[in-house]
């Protein structure tokens, strides 16, 4: 599944985090201020950029259409977004009542992750109004 993000400098960070979250809604993206401590090279301060933040105070550099898909891993979306736009961002899977930084997983796809939250958020058991997949009473006449 391709999803498209609307990335403009009048954004605000929650709006491009909703955006994300229609179609992974067991992952969020973290917004961070980034430091330089050599000449070129960025390095994360860890410091939380909030979600009322304009896209154009948290580092973006260019507006544009970023076409993402759940076969993208987490690595390659976060240095996309990074060198084309010029923000830092972290995504993180829900746990239950928690959000995970999902470092040790960059490798995992986007589905891959999305998929592992549910798993665990739900404890494998699908949401009450998710549709069957199969009909109990299809032998029955």
């Amino acid at each position: 599944m391709t999803t498209t993000l609307h990335i403009s400098p009048s954004k605000h960070v929650y709006e491009l985090q909703q955006e994300f979250s229609k179609t992974y809604p067991f992952l969020r993206l973290d917004f961070y201020l980034s430091r330089l401590t050599e000449p070129g090279r960025p390095v994360l301060t860890k410091k939380l950029i909030t979600t009322s933040t304009l896209l154009k105070d948290a580092g973006l550099k260019k507006d544009g259409d970023l076409d993402i898909s759940g076969t993208m891993t987490v690595a390659e979306l976060e240095k996309l977004i990074t060198e084309r736009y010029g923000m830092n961002v972290q995504v993180v899977r829900r746990s239950g009542n928690i959000w995970l930084e999902t470092t040790m997983t960059d490798d995992w796809t986007l589905q891959q992750q999305n998929d592992h939250g549910r798993e665990i958020t739900t404890h494998g058991k699908l949401p009450e109004d998710a549709p069957e997949d199969f009909d109990l009473e299809r032998d029955n006449p």
